[in-house]
């Protein structure tokens, strides 16, 4: 097996510790909580609503109910804005950045090697 593959599969096997750690026992937890981080990486609010209504990842209960799991994990937090009592905001908690700094150790360790 090529030096590539097997970094590959290193990498992959560390991701999934990782997200066993936090809890995250499913991609599609995953998939919405890179993409809180990416909104707030990107300076952009992300509403409720805009999370919902993410097709790509899953159907609207479906990212509801991970929506809530995220938040009992408590690796990302809703806010509610301040001008549209109506309207909430997501975003990533101080769990869910020592995540992304737990992922991202990892790859630059893979990087390394």
């Amino acid at each position: 097996m090529s030096d590539p593959c097997y970094k590959y599969l290193h990498f992959s096997t560390a991701i999934r510790k990782i997200n066993k750690r936090y809890k995250l026992t499913e991609y599609k937890q995953v998939m919405v909580l890179e993409a809180v981080m990416s909104a707030h990486a990107e300076g952009a609010t992300l509403s409720m609503l805009d999370l919902i209504l993410m097709k790509e990842i899953a159907s609207q209960a479906t990212l509801h109910s991970i929506t809530k799991i995220l938040i009992d994990l408590k690796l990302i937090k809703t806010e509610v804005s301040s001008i549209d009592a109506r309207r909430k905001y997501v975003s990533p908690t101080k769990l869910g950045f020592s995540w992304l700094n737990d992922c991202s150790d990892i790859l630059a360790l893979a990087a390394k090697k």
